[in-house]
């Protein structure tokens, strides 16, 4: 493998663990029905409550999924094209020959 394939592999694993930590730390936009009973969100100053560490963490999960999209793309196009290098028939006599002598 080349160099930048295993940079794009470790862009791609640390991305994704990145963005499944950040939305399982996201807060939901519903209260359910706990702010329904004590009227939480009816005052003026609980209309707009989100904090600064929730716009962060919305603004890196968009980022983060928009470098693994990216990584995934350039992945898929940098791989090599194994429908032409082998046909069905190779990779099955290669397979064949490869286990012959496991079973002898």
């Amino acid at each position: 493998m080349l160099v930048i394939e295993y940079v794009l592999l470790v862009l791609l694993l640390v991305s994704a663990a990145f963005i499944v930590v950040a939305v399982v730390l996201q807060k939901s936009n519903e209260d359910g029905l706990s702010s329904t009973i004590s009227g939480g969100s009816e005052t003026f100053y609980g209309k707009d409550k989100s904090s600064n560490t929730d716009r962060a963490l919305y603004k890196w999960t968009l980022i983060a999924a928009i470098v693994f999209a990216v990584a995934v793309l350039a992945v898929f196009i940098i791989q090599p094209d194994y429908a032409a290098s082998y046909s069905l028939e190779d990779w099955q006599n290669s397979n064949i020959n490869n286990y012959s002598d496991v079973f002898k």
